[in-house]
């Protein structure tokens, strides 16, 4: 074999493993053996190391969960817009006075998270804070247990005293004092009421003041409910890919062993760089190894610690991790001494004479490998794929552009 190749993650089953190869080979050898120097009807190795990742134990039933009981959280009504229509001006011009108690109108626990969210602000202290959320604790139940679980969760019907409000100054005292006489009557709370938490705090820097700021947070975090569809269905597609994509990964880390007893995936891409080496060297002709994403950090994993002994001439990494997880030392050969000031980058590999690194910008698992790597060159082609990371090994311009950047023209 004069060339390895090394898939990355999504390969478990074979009719996916067969769909790409007929194309990628080709390509292969019309344009990157030649390249090198390999004679012509030289042998491709494509080691399949996905269907030696355990497989889940429950067949990804956590993917899809049957229909489980709800805990509740979701506001009926879209709040930025109940918002805008309550209040004067855009949020950009709200008036602090009146954030909270339009809040508490609409949604009482979303008043409550604003309250607890003004008063988590680089001018309050700890002990402040703690007796914030204490009290927004004990608001929280009282606004459950009044509301009722499993009914419309708040609003005048429920908390008349609402529509008497007109100022936030005005609605803390009296949720203060409601949420201490509910307490007092059901033998929730102490008998005597604690002190107001923000009475201790200036008019400037009252929590009134601080709800603006809280408020832009909140709308931050919360989905309406326009685009919760959306949020929704970006799940769906993307929790099988991320879900493989973990698999692989933590299934390698788990299973690799050690170099005394390697892991069955270890063993198979081990052996098939020996089998291609001696081949190379029968041949007189170099060994190139091929590399995408997950498969990069499996080859980096054997060559650095398990078989430092195989030399490679070329070695080609396409939207790999490799870096990434060196900076978190997850390989086997991993130094946590390294980066100091005497060696601020990783060695470069002995027994590889030349290492690319190909990345698309456009590919969120791909990263470079120089700043990390010493001896590593990064190269950065458009995939113009949708998804990036699956569109380097079936384009042409890039077998073509990769094959003048490491021999001959062809």
């Amino acid at each position: 074999m004069a060339l390895v190749h090394v898939h990355g993650i999504g390969n478990r089953k074979a009719e996916t493993v067969r769909r790409s190869a007929p194309l990628r080979d080709e390509l292969l050898r019309r344009h990157l053996l030649p390249a090198t120097g390999h004679s012509p009807g030289a042998l491709l190795s494509s080691p399949w190391w996905g269907e030696l990742v355990t497989e889940p134990a429950w067949g990804w039933a956590s993917l899809a969960p049957n229909e489980v009981e709800s805990l509740g959280g979701e506001s009926e009504e879209p709040l930025e817009e109940v918002l805008a229509e309550t209040l004067a001006e855009g949020p950009e011009r709200w008036d602090v006075e009146q954030v909270l108690t339009a809040t508490a109108r609409v949604s009482l626990q979303r008043a409550i998270d604003l309250i607890a969210l003004a008063g988590n602000d680089e001018e309050s202290d700890s002990g402040s804070l703690a007796e914030l959320v204490a009290f927004c604790a004990r608001a929280t139940v009282y606004w459950a247990e009044k509301s009722g679980e499993g009914s419309r969760g708040d609003g005048v019907a429920f908390f008349a005293w609402l529509g008497d409000i007109e100022e936030d100054d005005e609605f803390l005292d009296r949720l203060h004092d409601e949420v201490a006489d509910w307490e007092k009557r059901t033998g929730r709370g102490p008998a005597h009421a604690a002190p107001r938490y923000w009475e201790s705090l200036g008019v400037e820097s009252g929590l009134p003041a601080r709800a603006i700021r809280a408020m832009h947070r909140l709308r931050a975090l919360h989905v309406s409910t326009r685009t919760r569809p959306l949020a929704a269905g970006a799940r769906r597609v993307a929790a099988r890919p991320a879900a493989l994509l973990l698999g692989d990964v933590m299934g390698y880390f788990a299973e690799r062993g050690t170099r005394k007893t390697p892991g069955r995936i270890v063993e198979r891409i081990a052996s098939s760089l020996d089998e291609a080496a001696r081949d190379a060297a029968v041949r007189g002709e170099p060994l190139v190894v091929l590399a995408h994403s997950m498969g990069g950090n499996i080859v980096h994993d054997v060559l650095s610690h398990f078989r430092p002994d195989v030399r490679v001439d070329l070695l080609v990494t396409v939207g790999t991790q490799i870096s990434l997880f060196e900076e978190l030392k997850l390989f086997a050969s991993s130094d946590h001494k390294v980066p100091n000031p005497r060696c601020p980058k990783v060695a470069a590999l002995p027994n590889v004479g030349r290492w690319l690194n190909v990345l698309d910008r456009s590919d969120p698992l791909a990263f470079a490998a120089a700043p990390v790597f010493a001896g590593a060159e990064d190269l950065v082609f458009r995939t113009g794929a949708w998804w990036a990371h699956g569109g380097y090994l079936t384009s042409c311009d890039f077998h073509v552009r990769l094959a003048r950047r490491v021999g001959l023209p062809t």
